[in-house]
This record gives C-alpha cells, structure tokens and sequence, in this order.
C-alpha cells in the first residue's frame, strides 16, 4: 500500500515592514504561505502607533497618528475591524479655527451660521474666509464633476482668485492636517486630491460633523495585537532588512545576520525606502519609485494646555492654529484627544502636529517623529499605472504611496490606501500562485 501523499509545503514570504500595508498583506496571505515579517523598530503598527498612559489607576491608549475612520471612506480597513472584532467608539465631529497672535476663533458652529449673523458679529477676515470657503465647496465640487482640477491647487486657487486670508486661514490649515504636510507643500497638491477629500467628508474635513468618525477602543494598537493574533507569523522586531534582491527562483532578503532566501517577498515600506532597498530593481520599479517624496512631521503627545485657546469652550476635538513665529505665520494641529478618544480625566491630553513653539518639557510624555507622501501632480499621475508594478514579480510593493482602487486615484497617503495596498499585493501574489 503506497504512502498517503504529503501536502505540498507553503511558499516562504517575506514581509517587510509591520505597518498597516505588511500587516493587510500578512493577514491576506494567513493560510496561504509560512510569513516571517521583519520590522526595523521595536513594535509593529507604524503609524497605528498608541501610547498607553497610566491615569488615576487605569490605562488611557492614547494614538498618535492614525486615530480615526469611517465606514464609507475606509471599506476594506473596517470590513477588517469587523472580522477582528476590533472595538470602536463613535466620536462627534467638530473642529475650531484659532489665531494665536490676534485671537480670532471659528469653527464648526460659525461656519453654519446664517449671513445676517456673521456680518454684525464677526470681523472682515472671517467672513471673508467663510465666504469663500463656500464658494470654493461649491464650484470646486462642480469643476471636479466636469474635469476642471487636473492641475495643482495653487493654480487652481489662482484661477479662482481666491484671498490670502482664505488660503492661510483655512486651506492651508485643513491640508496640513489631513495630509500632514508643510505649508510650502499644499500649493504641489492635485487639486482635484484636496476637493475630493471634502467631497466625500463634508466642509469640515477630519472635524466634519456629519461624518459617521469612529476611534479604535483603546486606541489602534488594539487591531495590531488582534491582527497579529490571527496571523501568527513569525515576528522580528528591531531588524532592519539592509537590502532585498530578487532571484530567478526566489528572493534574497539580507539583514545584520546575513543574508536568507524566500521564495517571495512584499515590500511594504515608504516608497523611498523601497527604492534604497531593491538592490537589482525592475525597469518598471525603478520608474514607479523614481519621484516619490516624503516629509517628515515633529509630533508631541502631551499635557501643555498653552497651545491651545484660553476659552476651553473652544476646543473641539480637532483644532487649527496658527501663530507668527520669527516673522511667518506657522500653522499647526491639535488633537484634543479627551474628546477624540472620548475618556474623562483631570488632565488634558494634546497630540500637537508641527507646533512651532517650545513645549513644556515636564508636561512632554512622548515626541515621535512621522513621514508621510508628498502627494504631487506627479504622484497623483502615477496612480493610472502604480499597480502594474507588480505584476509578475517576486517581490511586491505595497505602502500609503498607493491608491485604494475602490475609492479611485484620489484616496493617497491614508490608512485605507495603505491597507488595501497590501491586500492588493497580496491577491495578486496569490492569484500567481493558483492559490
């Protein structure tokens, strides 16, 4: 009688990077391929990155960069929640514009006031700002629709004629919050990127009060641990992968102790550290990664009420300020993350993005630093063709650099972009595969 005949053994998978992108992948390819995931820092998430405080005998998981969702704007991210289980709260929308230096304030309540109020109680500035923010809501959802917004925003706020006070009091202020990138950045955006944001999340973008905003209970950490759970891999924090090579019948992945072999790899990493890590790239990743740019951003979880407005009536759980500093007006967020995160307690807690201004280093419990793309009109072109680069290849790429092929060419740089990346590369691996 002849032997029972094995099972043929799995596929050897590399995945490099534990960010949400690696984290999709890994849990895509769970039954399918034996995984060892690699991760240069000493925990998995990347930008689901939680700092757990200890506040009056209880832990607060407080996040510092991804922080919230929604269903219609994040479909494969929370369809993957809801396998997880991963809990969440529901958060109200809301947000406060405040200047430092002069004191003016608006927000989500002045913005929906009716015209015969805003004249008689608030200067020209802001009703300037407000007016044209309508407008721009307005024609710029008709100019999207009729394929006028192909070009940067810069260009497109000139064509409009649109004020300095609106630009430096409102767009610029929303663009660096959502995108998290610099000032001098915004005017490279796609303009069609920058509306079809608020198209889909109402004027108020990120505070935008009819949006259905969730956070993660506990903070994101929670589906990272849940998802590694489910996937079991084999998990190697705090090694740098120096270099990956793709073979003719595998792929060299070689770190500090040396170098091992995988039958396949995905690359899910920035976009320029995937450039630098391909030692002998493709013609077609060589041309994908070429333009890909980064900016890094200072971030500060702490207690410093001083960045924000005196009048604690103000603060909503998304605030934009600005302040002169050494001359030029600094915008910068904050995240009140009491309401976002929607704990009680005796201290407040900030998220600060960019803030231009000491804070007070006793009240600092964290200063993290994050990268993220520089959403250009070169990027943005990029998107019609991205996902042919993987086709064929041992090695897959996958990160935020990417568009969510769901919500088309314009959802670049987010955690869906990012996770539904790593799905798609890990579907096309399998699809390889006859898997």
């Amino acid at each position: 009688m002849s032997a029972p005949l094995s099972a043929p053994a799995k596929p050897r998978v590399a995945i490099i990077g534990a960010g949400v992108s690696g984290l999709s992948a890994a849990y895509r390819l769970r039954h399918h391929a034996e995984l060892t995931v690699f991760e240069q820092d000493d925990r998995p998430g990347g930008h689901a990155n939680t700092i757990e405080v200890q506040d009056a005998g209880r832990t607060l998981g407080i996040d510092t960069a991804f922080v919230i969702f929604n269903r219609p704007s994040y479909p494969n991210l929370t369809r993957f929640f809801d396998e997880l289980e991963v809990p969440f709260r529901e958060h109200r929308g809301g947000f406060n514009f405040f200047d430092l230096d002069t004191g003016l304030q608006f927000g989500t309540e002045e913005m929906a006031l009716p015209e015969e109020e805003v004249a008689g109680r608030y200067p020209e500035e802001f009703r300037t700002i407000r007016r044209e923010a309508r407008r721009f809501h307005e024609e710029g959802r008709k100019d999207f629709l009729r394929k006028r917004t192909d070009l940067p925003l810069g260009e497109y706020l000139d064509r409009g004629g649109y004020s300095q006070e609106f630009r430096h009091g409102y767009v610029i202020l929303l663009c660096t919050a959502v995108w998290s990138v610099p000032a001098e950045l915004i005017w490279e955006m796609p303009a069609t990127t920058v509306i079809a944001f608020f198209m889909a999340h109402d004027e108020g973008g990120l505070g935008g009060a009819r949006v259905d905003w969730r956070t993660v209970g506990g903070g994101s950490i929670s589906y990272v641990r849940r998802a590694l759970a489910a996937i079991d891999p084999k998990l190697r924090l705090g090694e740098r992968v120096a270099g990956v090579r793709e073979a003719a019948d595998g792929v060299e992945v070689t770190t500090a102790a040396g170098t091992e072999r995988f039958d396949h790899a995905v690359l899910a990493v920035h976009g320029d550290q995937a450039r630098a890590l391909l030692t002998d790239p493709t013609e077609l990743q060589r041309q994908t990664l070429a333009k890909i740019r980064y900016n890094p951003s200072s971030v500060v979880l702490h207690t410093d009420a001083s960045v924000m407005p005196e009048d604690r009536s103000r603060w909503e759980n998304w605030n934009y300020g600005k302040v002169v500093v050494d001359g030029a007006v600094r915008p910068y967020v904050v995240y009140y993350m009491n309401r976002l995160h929607g704990f009680e307690s005796e201290h407040d807690y900030f998220v600060t993005l960019d803030y231009p201004r000491p804070i007070r280093a006793d009240l600092v419990i964290k200063e993290l630093y994050y990268e993220h793309p520089v959403i250009d009109m070169d990027l943005r072109t990029l998107q019609r063709t991205i996902y042919r680069v993987n086709d064929g290849t041992r090695v897959k790429l996958a990160g935020s650099y990417f568009h969510s092929k769901q919500l088309h060419h314009d959802q670049i740089g987010s955690h869906e972009a990012a996770f539904s990346s790593g799905l798609e590369a890990a579907e096309q691996l399998l699809r390889e595969l006859g898997a």
